[in-house]
């Protein structure tokens, strides 16, 4: 099962054809250059950047786009989502009419605020292509951080992963953000109306969803590519 996000691959093939049409422009362009124009010690982050093999974030992204004079949301409009509305509103627009879901608002003092759907609701939000039904979005709380596109929260419900999170808790769900083993991530089987949220664990290549209440019978689920992963569980919003 491949743990990498498609937006990896994705943003990697952006980068490489901006590298390769600055390269046209510049003949005596390479990634030697590169790196030293954003100020790293070698070529080996913007190899590792350009083939996927790790994921752009916003500093990176923000080097690369100056030295290659482009603007970011062409290589990831994931990342130039994230940036500050005010003084990035022209990113932003650009973005979002390229498709992303505008699923968040103006930044306050906590972060963006996000949605709070139902487990049932996931599958349909994730998949909304022009946004999604006020009707199901049970409230909107402040996400308490950094949030990536996409981003949203949802009610635990069952008391599956206690003690780590109890039935009404709150927890903000990054799409964006890879997941690796022993992360939280919300997931659903294939033909399943509802999602679940789940450790998540791989053992010599195979993956499990683990439910960390030790009183729960079946604790662990073998799952496999028919599986889906909506997004990894970023940070629990806790009220005061």
């Amino acid at each position: 099962m491949k743990t990498k996000a498609p937006y990896i691959a994705e943003e990697a093939a952006r980068l490489q054809a901006a590298y390769k049409a600055r390269k046209a422009e510049d003949r005596s362009l390479n990634q030697e250059k590169v790196a030293e124009a954003c100020g790293w010690a070698g070529q080996s982050a913007v190899s590792q950047y350009m083939t996927g093999k790790i994921a752009l974030n916003l500093p990176a992204l923000l080097s690369l786009s100056r030295v290659l004079r482009v603007a970011p949301e062409s290589i990831s409009p994931r990342l130039a989502e994230t940036l500050d509305t005010t003084a990035n509103s022209s990113v932003l627009s650009t973005a979002l009419g390229k498709g992303l879901h505008l699923n968040t608002t103006e930044i306050g003092p906590a972060g963006r605020l996000l949605p709070v759907i139902g487990y049932v609701q996931v599958g349909a939000f994730c998949d909304a292509k022009d946004g999604f039904s006020e009707e199901e979005v049970q409230e909107w709380v402040e996400a308490g951080g950094a949030s990536g596109p996409g981003s949203f929260i949802v009610r635990v419900e069952g008391k599956s992963m206690e003690p780590d999170f109890a039935p009404g808790d709150k927890v903000v769900i990054d799409p964006s953000m890879p997941w690796k083993s022993g992360d939280f991530v919300l997931a659903s089987a294939p033909n399943e109306p509802a999602a679940t949220l789940r450790q998540i664990n791989i053992e010599g290549g195979t993956v499990y969803l683990f439910a960390t209440n030790p009183a729960l019978p079946d604790r662990v689920i073998k799952i496999d590519e028919t599986w889906r992963i909506y997004g990894r569980a970023r940070r629990k919003i806790v009220d005061l």
